[in-house]
């Protein structure tokens, strides 16, 4: 691990989100080192791209929804961070269905991919629950027995 991600970790504010960062970021550099092992076909270097923008935007995209200015936009930028998620279990999928790669990491690669995307899901949908909007708001508060007139209303004259 480098010192700069070392350093973000130590000034964390919430140390739950700050190890989600980290574990985003270890996660596109095994994609981007995975990736390097796919380019030798035509193929390869389709998936590869695929799978190195989906992969590396897992983390980017997080890094965002933890710097939302508001409730509502955290829940559209954590959306961003499940579909990119599930992509990459998707393109990693479909590599190892095709068999074409043999790379030993493989097999990690898509453990933890499901992993994050199941993380990412959960948190999604705890975050729209959680919205302001599906709560019930509070009102007045009101004495039991509901509401009496005010002395100044038209039926105490």
């Amino acid at each position: 691990m480098r010192r700069g991600v070392v350093s973000a970790i130590a000034g964390s504010v919430n140390p739950m989100a700050e190890a989600l960062k980290l574990r985003t970021f270890m996660f596109a550099l095994a994609i981007v080192r995975f990736c390097r092992l796919l380019r030798e076909t035509w193929e390869g270097r389709e998936l590869s791209d695929q799978l190195f923008r989906a992969g590396t935007r897992i983390g980017a995209n997080y890094r965002a929804a933890c710097r939302a200015r508001s409730h509502p936009d955290f829940v559209n930028k954590i959306g961003h961070v499940v579909e990119e998620a599930d992509e990459a279990v998707y393109w990693l999928e479909l590599i190892h269905e095709d068999g074409f790669c043999k790379a030993p990491g493989l097999d990690a690669l898509r453990r933890e991919a499901a992993e994050l995307s199941a993380i990412f899901n959960q948190s999604q949908l705890t975050a729209k629950s959680n919205s302001p909007w599906r709560r019930p708001s509070p009102g007045p508060a009101r004495p039991p027995g509901g509401p009496k007139p005010s002395p100044k209303s038209p039926i105490s004259r």
